[in-house]
Protein backbone atom coordinates (compact mmCIF):
# COMPACT_ATOMS: atom_id res chain seq x y z
CA UNK A 1 0.00 0.00 0.00
CA UNK A 2 2.70 2.53 0.68
CA UNK A 3 4.92 2.35 -2.50
CA UNK A 4 1.91 4.01 -4.61
CA UNK A 5 -0.22 6.29 -1.84
CA UNK A 6 2.20 9.13 -1.44
CA UNK A 7 2.66 9.06 -5.43
CA UNK A 8 -1.38 9.06 -6.21
CA UNK A 9 -2.00 12.89 -5.61
CA UNK A 10 0.69 13.91 -8.00
CA UNK A 11 -0.61 11.27 -10.47
CA UNK A 12 -3.88 12.22 -10.20
CA UNK A 13 -3.03 15.70 -11.30
CA UNK A 14 -1.50 14.01 -14.57
CA UNK A 15 -4.91 13.41 -15.38
CA UNK A 16 -6.32 17.20 -15.05
CA UNK A 17 -7.33 16.43 -11.16
CA UNK A 18 -8.27 19.32 -8.95
CA UNK A 19 -7.84 19.26 -5.08
CA UNK A 20 -11.70 18.19 -4.62
CA UNK A 21 -11.11 14.82 -6.93
CA UNK A 22 -7.29 14.42 -5.60
CA UNK A 23 -9.47 14.19 -2.14
CA UNK A 24 -11.63 12.07 -4.09
CA UNK A 25 -8.79 9.66 -5.34
CA UNK A 26 -8.07 9.00 -1.73
CA UNK A 27 -11.12 9.17 0.00
CA UNK A 28 -12.77 6.66 -2.63
CA UNK A 29 -10.60 3.92 -0.77
CA UNK A 30 -12.03 4.44 2.54
CA UNK A 31 -15.45 4.44 1.05
CA UNK A 32 -15.42 1.10 0.28
CA UNK A 33 -13.69 -0.19 2.94
CA UNK A 34 -16.34 1.66 5.52
CA UNK A 35 -18.89 -0.34 3.07
CA UNK A 36 -17.30 -3.79 3.71
CA UNK A 37 -16.16 -3.03 6.69
CA UNK A 38 -19.75 -4.45 8.63
CA UNK A 39 -20.14 -7.33 7.12
CA UNK A 40 -16.57 -9.05 6.63
CA UNK A 41 -16.34 -8.43 10.65
CA UNK A 42 -19.35 -10.24 11.47
CA UNK A 43 -18.70 -12.66 8.85
CA UNK A 44 -15.17 -13.39 10.61
CA UNK A 45 -16.89 -13.56 13.65
CA UNK A 46 -18.67 -16.63 12.09
CA UNK A 47 -16.70 -18.07 10.03
CA UNK A 48 -13.03 -17.58 10.80
CA UNK A 49 -9.93 -15.38 9.67
CA UNK A 50 -8.38 -16.76 7.70
CA UNK A 51 -10.36 -16.99 4.70
CA UNK A 52 -10.44 -13.11 4.73
CA UNK A 53 -7.10 -12.49 5.37
CA UNK A 54 -6.16 -14.45 2.50
CA UNK A 55 -8.95 -13.15 -0.12
CA UNK A 56 -7.95 -9.17 0.43
CA UNK A 57 -4.25 -10.08 -0.16
CA UNK A 58 -5.10 -11.60 -3.63
CA UNK A 59 -7.71 -8.39 -4.20
CA UNK A 60 -4.49 -6.10 -3.40
CA UNK A 61 -2.37 -7.77 -5.86
CA UNK A 62 -5.09 -7.60 -8.72
CA UNK A 63 -5.35 -3.68 -7.74
CA UNK A 64 -2.01 -3.35 -9.45
CA UNK A 65 -3.44 -4.50 -12.80
CA UNK A 66 -6.21 -1.64 -12.47
CA UNK A 67 -3.46 1.30 -11.37
CA UNK A 68 -1.28 0.23 -14.30
CA UNK A 69 -4.35 0.45 -17.29
CA UNK A 70 -5.97 3.73 -15.15
CA UNK A 71 -6.27 5.90 -18.46
CA UNK A 72 -8.48 8.82 -16.13
CA UNK A 73 -9.45 9.98 -13.33
CA UNK A 74 -12.84 7.63 -12.95
CA UNK A 75 -10.44 4.07 -13.85
CA UNK A 76 -8.25 5.66 -11.25
CA UNK A 77 -11.25 5.75 -8.65
CA UNK A 78 -12.31 2.88 -9.15
CA UNK A 79 -9.21 0.98 -8.38
CA UNK A 80 -9.00 2.61 -5.33
CA UNK A 81 -12.41 1.40 -4.56
CA UNK A 82 -10.90 -1.88 -5.19
CA UNK A 83 -8.18 -1.40 -3.28
CA UNK A 84 -10.53 -0.36 -0.37
CA UNK A 85 -12.36 -3.27 -0.52
CA UNK A 86 -9.31 -5.96 -0.10
CA UNK A 87 -8.26 -3.46 2.67
CA UNK A 88 -11.48 -4.51 4.82
CA UNK A 89 -10.55 -8.18 4.34
CA UNK A 90 -6.94 -7.63 5.72
CA UNK A 91 -5.96 -5.30 8.19
CA UNK A 92 -9.37 -5.57 10.81
CA UNK A 93 -8.94 -9.26 10.82
CA UNK A 94 -5.60 -9.68 11.34
CA UNK A 95 -6.05 -6.94 13.92
CA UNK A 96 -8.33 -9.10 15.46
CA UNK A 97 -6.62 -12.09 14.98
CA UNK A 98 -3.87 -10.65 16.93
CA UNK A 99 -6.11 -9.48 19.65
CA UNK A 100 -7.08 -12.85 20.55
CA UNK A 101 -3.42 -14.17 20.06
CA UNK A 102 -2.61 -11.60 22.59
CA UNK A 103 -1.94 -12.87 26.48
CA UNK A 104 -4.35 -10.91 29.55
CA UNK A 105 -1.57 -8.15 30.38
CA UNK A 106 0.23 -8.31 27.14
CA UNK A 107 -2.58 -6.43 24.93
CA UNK A 108 -0.18 -3.23 24.76
CA UNK A 109 3.14 -5.29 23.78
CA UNK A 110 1.60 -7.71 21.40
CA UNK A 111 -0.57 -5.06 19.37
CA UNK A 112 2.55 -2.55 19.31
CA UNK A 113 4.49 -6.01 17.66
CA UNK A 114 1.89 -5.94 15.19
CA UNK A 115 1.99 -2.46 14.51
CA UNK A 116 5.86 -2.84 14.16
CA UNK A 117 5.29 -4.24 11.21
CA UNK A 118 1.92 -3.29 9.62
CA UNK A 119 3.52 0.57 9.61
CA UNK A 120 7.01 -0.96 8.80
CA UNK A 121 5.75 -1.91 5.72
CA UNK A 122 3.98 1.40 5.14
CA UNK A 123 7.22 2.95 6.06
CA UNK A 124 9.19 1.23 2.95
CA UNK A 125 6.60 1.90 0.58
CA UNK A 126 6.74 5.75 -0.10
CA UNK A 127 10.89 5.19 -0.43
CA UNK A 128 10.83 2.02 -2.46
CA UNK A 129 8.07 3.94 -4.26
CA UNK A 130 9.78 7.24 -5.07
CA UNK A 131 12.85 5.62 -5.78
CA UNK A 132 11.19 2.91 -8.60
CA UNK A 133 9.26 6.08 -9.83
CA UNK A 134 12.33 7.68 -10.62
CA UNK A 135 14.24 5.18 -11.55
CA UNK A 136 11.55 3.37 -13.72
CA UNK A 137 8.49 5.22 -13.85
CA UNK A 138 5.05 5.33 -11.67
CA UNK A 139 3.70 2.24 -13.43
CA UNK A 140 6.77 -0.34 -12.08
CA UNK A 141 5.42 0.91 -8.39
CA UNK A 142 2.16 -0.04 -9.43
CA UNK A 143 3.79 -3.47 -10.88
CA UNK A 144 6.10 -3.63 -7.49
CA UNK A 145 2.84 -3.43 -5.39
CA UNK A 146 0.76 -6.10 -6.95
CA UNK A 147 4.34 -8.36 -6.61
CA UNK A 148 4.53 -7.92 -3.24
CA UNK A 149 1.05 -8.31 -2.11
CA UNK A 150 0.87 -11.65 -4.05
CA UNK A 151 3.86 -12.74 -2.08
CA UNK A 152 2.16 -11.64 0.74
CA UNK A 153 -0.82 -13.91 0.26
CA UNK A 154 1.33 -16.77 -0.96
CA UNK A 155 2.63 -16.70 2.41
CA UNK A 156 -0.86 -16.42 4.41
CA UNK A 157 -2.35 -19.56 2.43
CA UNK A 158 0.81 -21.65 3.52
CA UNK A 159 1.24 -20.71 6.92
CA UNK A 160 -1.55 -19.23 8.54
CA UNK A 161 -3.71 -21.54 10.68
CA UNK A 162 -7.01 -20.94 11.06
CA UNK A 163 -8.53 -19.43 14.26
CA UNK A 164 -11.79 -20.63 15.76
CA UNK A 165 -13.35 -16.86 17.00
CA UNK A 166 -14.34 -16.94 20.87
CA UNK A 167 -17.80 -17.22 21.96
CA UNK A 168 -19.47 -13.43 22.43
CA UNK A 169 -20.36 -11.65 26.06
CA UNK A 170 -24.38 -12.81 26.47
CA UNK A 171 -24.27 -9.35 29.21
CA UNK A 172 -24.31 -6.74 26.33
CA UNK A 173 -27.87 -7.41 25.04
CA UNK A 174 -28.00 -4.92 22.25
CA UNK A 175 -27.61 -7.09 18.91
CA UNK A 176 -24.97 -6.80 15.96
CA UNK A 177 -22.50 -3.41 16.49
CA UNK A 178 -25.44 -1.64 18.67
CA UNK A 179 -23.58 -3.92 21.38
CA UNK A 180 -20.32 -1.60 21.22
CA UNK A 181 -21.59 1.99 22.00
CA UNK A 182 -23.11 0.30 25.35
CA UNK A 183 -19.62 0.79 26.18
CA UNK A 184 -18.38 4.42 27.45
CA UNK A 185 -15.17 3.55 26.96
CA UNK A 186 -15.37 2.46 23.27
CA UNK A 187 -17.01 5.61 22.21
CA UNK A 188 -13.95 7.60 23.49
CA UNK A 189 -11.96 5.43 21.35
CA UNK A 190 -14.11 5.26 18.39
CA UNK A 191 -14.29 9.32 18.57
CA UNK A 192 -10.24 9.68 19.13
CA UNK A 193 -9.54 7.41 15.99
CA UNK A 194 -11.90 9.25 14.33
CA UNK A 195 -10.66 12.54 14.67
CA UNK A 196 -7.01 11.29 14.50
CA UNK A 197 -7.69 10.00 11.38
CA UNK A 198 -8.77 12.86 10.09
CA UNK A 199 -6.19 14.91 10.31
CA UNK A 200 -4.10 11.76 8.95
CA UNK A 201 -6.25 11.79 5.71
CA UNK A 202 -5.25 15.91 5.29
CA UNK A 203 -1.95 15.01 6.12
CA UNK A 204 -1.45 12.00 3.63
CA UNK A 205 -3.98 13.37 0.71
CA UNK A 206 -1.81 16.79 0.60
CA UNK A 207 1.20 16.68 2.03
CA UNK A 208 2.70 15.37 -1.44
CA UNK A 209 0.94 18.40 -3.36
CA UNK A 210 2.52 20.44 -0.51
CA UNK A 211 6.07 19.25 -0.89
CA UNK A 212 5.30 19.09 -4.29
CA UNK A 213 3.71 22.35 -5.58
CA UNK A 214 4.66 24.72 -2.51
CA UNK A 215 8.28 23.52 -1.16
CA UNK A 216 9.20 21.75 -4.62
CA UNK A 217 10.53 18.67 -3.67
CA UNK A 218 11.76 15.64 -5.97
CA UNK A 219 9.19 12.84 -5.79
CA UNK A 220 12.07 10.75 -3.81
CA UNK A 221 11.96 14.11 -1.46
CA UNK A 222 8.12 12.83 -0.72
CA UNK A 223 8.86 9.26 -0.52
CA UNK A 224 11.72 10.26 2.37
CA UNK A 225 9.25 12.45 3.74
CA UNK A 226 6.29 10.51 4.28
CA UNK A 227 8.48 7.48 5.44
CA UNK A 228 9.89 9.49 7.87
CA UNK A 229 6.47 10.10 10.14
CA UNK A 230 5.76 6.12 9.53
CA UNK A 231 9.40 5.01 9.95
CA UNK A 232 9.24 6.92 13.48
CA UNK A 233 6.09 5.67 14.32
CA UNK A 234 7.29 1.78 13.77
CA UNK A 235 9.92 1.91 15.94
CA UNK A 236 8.16 3.57 18.43
CA UNK A 237 5.77 1.05 18.10
CA UNK A 238 7.15 -1.49 20.73
CA UNK A 239 8.54 0.10 23.38
CA UNK A 240 5.28 2.06 23.56
CA UNK A 241 3.18 -1.15 23.07
CA UNK A 242 5.28 -2.47 26.74
CA UNK A 243 5.13 1.19 28.24
CA UNK A 244 1.21 0.54 27.66
CA UNK A 245 1.18 -2.56 29.84
CA UNK A 246 3.12 -0.50 32.83
CA UNK A 247 1.09 2.63 32.74
CA UNK A 248 -2.12 3.82 32.22
CA UNK A 249 -3.02 3.66 28.50
CA UNK A 250 -5.25 6.67 28.40
CA UNK A 251 -2.43 9.28 29.20
CA UNK A 252 -0.21 7.50 26.31
CA UNK A 253 -3.33 7.88 23.94
CA UNK A 254 -3.56 11.49 25.06
CA UNK A 255 -0.06 13.06 24.79
CA UNK A 256 0.15 11.24 21.00
CA UNK A 257 -3.10 12.62 20.33
CA UNK A 258 -2.15 16.29 21.11
CA UNK A 259 1.18 16.15 19.96
CA UNK A 260 -0.21 15.31 16.13
CA UNK A 261 -2.83 18.03 16.02
CA UNK A 262 0.15 20.56 17.25
CA UNK A 263 2.23 19.46 14.64
CA UNK A 264 -0.21 19.37 11.94
CA UNK A 265 -1.12 23.30 12.67
CA UNK A 266 2.82 24.15 12.24
CA UNK A 267 3.29 21.97 8.72
CA UNK A 268 1.77 24.89 6.17
CA UNK A 269 4.34 27.31 7.92
CA UNK A 270 7.79 25.28 7.01
CA UNK A 271 9.55 27.06 4.39
CA UNK A 272 11.53 24.26 3.44
CA UNK A 273 12.81 20.31 2.75
CA UNK A 274 14.58 20.35 7.10
CA UNK A 275 11.54 22.10 8.83
CA UNK A 276 9.30 19.60 6.89
CA UNK A 277 11.42 16.50 8.09
CA UNK A 278 11.25 17.62 11.69
CA UNK A 279 7.70 18.13 11.58
CA UNK A 280 6.38 14.96 10.21
CA UNK A 281 8.96 13.70 12.95
CA UNK A 282 6.84 14.62 15.44
CA UNK A 283 3.84 13.53 13.76
CA UNK A 284 5.83 9.70 13.48
CA UNK A 285 6.27 10.58 17.58
CA UNK A 286 2.27 11.26 17.98
CA UNK A 287 1.41 7.95 16.14
CA UNK A 288 3.85 5.92 17.82
CA UNK A 289 2.84 6.87 21.75
CA UNK A 290 -0.51 6.53 21.02
CA UNK A 291 -1.40 4.07 18.69
CA UNK A 292 -0.16 0.59 20.40
CA UNK A 293 -2.45 1.88 23.78
CA UNK A 294 -5.35 3.02 21.70
CA UNK A 295 -5.66 -0.69 19.60
CA UNK A 296 -4.92 -2.41 23.29
CA UNK A 297 -7.96 -0.09 24.97
CA UNK A 298 -9.80 -1.84 21.87
CA UNK A 299 -8.18 -5.02 22.47
CA UNK A 300 -9.47 -5.58 26.35
CA UNK A 301 -12.86 -4.54 25.04
CA UNK A 302 -12.68 -6.87 22.31
CA UNK A 303 -11.99 -9.35 25.07
CA UNK A 304 -14.76 -8.32 27.59
CA UNK A 305 -17.21 -8.52 24.70
CA UNK A 306 -16.31 -11.16 22.36
CA UNK A 307 -16.80 -10.42 18.65
CA UNK A 308 -13.41 -9.63 18.13
CA UNK A 309 -13.52 -9.30 14.65
CA UNK A 310 -16.74 -7.07 14.83
CA UNK A 311 -15.01 -4.53 17.12
CA UNK A 312 -11.60 -4.63 15.03
CA UNK A 313 -14.26 -4.43 12.55
CA UNK A 314 -15.90 -0.91 13.84
CA UNK A 315 -12.44 0.50 14.83
CA UNK A 316 -11.35 0.35 11.57
CA UNK A 317 -14.73 1.81 10.52
CA UNK A 318 -14.26 4.55 12.72
CA UNK A 319 -10.95 5.60 11.10
CA UNK A 320 -12.08 4.55 7.01
CA UNK A 321 -14.54 7.73 7.89
CA UNK A 322 -11.93 9.95 9.27
CA UNK A 323 -10.04 8.98 5.81
CA UNK A 324 -13.12 9.78 3.90
CA UNK A 325 -13.82 13.08 5.49
CA UNK A 326 -10.27 14.26 5.82
CA UNK A 327 -9.44 13.80 2.01
CA UNK A 328 -12.90 15.45 0.94
CA UNK A 329 -12.83 18.42 3.17
CA UNK A 330 -8.85 18.75 2.29
CA UNK A 331 -9.71 18.78 -1.12
CA UNK A 332 -12.63 21.46 -0.85
CA UNK A 333 -10.68 23.77 2.01
CA UNK A 334 -7.73 23.88 -0.55
CA UNK A 335 -9.56 24.54 -3.52
CA UNK A 336 -11.60 27.31 -2.36
CA UNK A 337 -9.74 28.89 0.39
CA UNK A 338 -5.91 27.60 0.82
CA UNK A 339 -3.82 25.08 1.87
CA UNK A 340 -2.65 26.43 5.17
CA UNK A 341 -6.62 26.68 6.53
CA UNK A 342 -6.76 22.85 5.29
CA UNK A 343 -4.24 22.03 7.85
CA UNK A 344 -4.88 24.11 10.62
CA UNK A 345 -8.32 22.99 10.50
CA UNK A 346 -7.07 19.26 10.29
CA UNK A 347 -5.00 19.74 13.54
CA UNK A 348 -7.79 21.47 15.52
CA UNK A 349 -10.33 18.18 14.74
CA UNK A 350 -7.28 15.89 15.84
CA UNK A 351 -7.29 18.22 19.20
CA UNK A 352 -11.51 18.00 19.41
CA UNK A 353 -10.28 13.67 19.46
CA UNK A 354 -8.03 14.53 22.41
CA UNK A 355 -11.25 16.28 24.42
CA UNK A 356 -13.62 13.90 23.57
CA UNK A 357 -11.74 10.42 24.18
CA UNK A 358 -11.18 12.35 27.76
CA UNK A 359 -14.62 12.91 28.43
CA UNK A 360 -15.68 9.43 27.42
CA UNK A 361 -12.63 7.63 29.68
CA UNK A 362 -12.78 10.52 33.02
CA UNK A 363 -14.98 8.00 35.01
CA UNK A 364 -12.45 5.47 34.26
CA UNK A 365 -9.32 5.10 35.72
CA UNK A 366 -7.57 4.40 32.56
CA UNK A 367 -6.11 7.87 32.74
CA UNK A 368 -6.25 8.99 36.25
Amino acid sequence: MGIVAPLLPVYAQHFGATGLYIGLVFASFSITRTIFLPVVGNLSDKIGRKIFITSGLFLFSLASIGYIFASNITLLILTRMLQGAAAAMVIPIALAYMGESSPKGKEGSYMGTFNLFFFGGLATGPILGGIVKELAGIKFCFISMGAISLFGWLLAFIFLPEKKPPEKNKSYPAKGYLRFFQSRALKGIFFYRLCFSTGIGVLWAFLPIFGDNILKLSSSQIGILISINIAVATILQTPFGMLADRIKKGRLVMLGGCLAGISLVTIPFSRNFSEIIIINFLLGISGGISMPALTALTVEEGKKMGDMGSMMSAFVLFHSIGMIVGPLFAGISTQFINITVTFITGGVIGILGVIGFVLAQKYRLQIS
